[in-house]
């Protein structure tokens, strides 16, 4: 890691540890009665782009509206990688010196009301943190133990090796379980 790795690390953090939390009201739902989905992950991860592409897929068949953000961190979003209607991608040249994503598909993601949203990380991460933190969702769900945890109303606890499928599944389990009657 360089020193202005380390540099933009630490300016996150700072940044991050000032925020204060955007209002908004959590109202726990079951995934079926969901209207809207938003989903943030790590698209650099073949394993993650492929779970949320399936996951997307059955939560359509559910009619319910999804929209995705993907983060690669490479300076490009690659070539053999299309936006298409409810998949969008931003990297590293659409982040600040504090690691913060700044651009349109980020902002609109953080602004859209959605009923329930899914942090599909696994592990820290200065980048898709504020976006969570940040989110107007009305319930987000994602996985326990790191220190990103706080912003989440629903946690999933993952066992040590436990990675992006272990939490799909959890997510989708107890987003089933939830009783709204």
């Amino acid at each position: 890691m360089s020193i202005l790795d380390n540099i933009k690390r630490k300016l996150s953090d700072f940044s991050y540890n000032r925020r204060s939390k955007p209002p908004r009201s959590v109202v726990a739902l079951n995934v079926k009665a969901a209207k809207s989905v938003g989903i943030i992950y790590r698209a650099d991860s073949e394993e993650s782009f492929e779970l949320v592409k399936r996951y997307v897929k059955f939560l359509r068949e559910y009619k319910i509206k999804v929209r995705t953000v993907g983060y690669f961190n490479e300076n490009e979003i690659p070539d053999d990688v299309n936006p298409k209607l409810g998949f969008d991608y931003f990297c590293k040249k659409d982040l600040n010196f504090q690691l913060q994503p700044d651009c349109v598909v980020v902002d609109n993601f953080i602004d859209e009301q959605f009923d329930i949203l899914i942090d599909v990380t696994v592990k820290e991460d200065e980048v898709l943190r504020g976006p969570v933190f940040f989110s107007k969702a009305k319930f987000k769900v994602g996985a326990g133990g790191k220190n990103t945890s706080e912003d989440l109303d629903l946690l999933i606890t993952l066992k040590e090796g436990d990675g992006v499928r272990q939490l799909m599944k959890g997510v989708d389990h107890f987003l089933h379980l939830i009783n709204t009657d």
